[in-house]
């Protein structure tokens, strides 16, 4: 992506099915999972910052959920050259 690379050469990160007791999973979650942060805490901290994007959108909500049916095409960036696409 970063340089004009393909969206195939994106990394892809598969989420646990435990991730979603509820049928969601919080972002930060999200983000530990798919190994963008090391903790819930740092991810809340790159989100409150405004260093993390889902499809190209910036997140500023450290406590919004994702449905399991919004993982069709979910790709979770971090700042300007880090993105995983996320599949379950």
């Amino acid at each position: 992506l970063f340089g004009g690379g393909a969206a195939a050469e994106i990394p892809t990160a598969v989420l646990p099915a435990e991730l979603f007791a509820d049928g969601t999973a919080g972002l930060p979650d999200i983000m530990v999972a798919a190994k963008i942060a090391p903790s819930k805490g740092e991810a809340r901290r790159l989100v409150q910052q405004g260093g993390v994007n889902v499809n190209g959108e910036k997140v500023t909500d450290a406590t919004v959920r994702f449905p399991r049916e919004a993982f069709d095409d979910f790709i979770l960036g971090k700042g300007k050259k880090v993105f995983v696409k996320i599949v379950l």
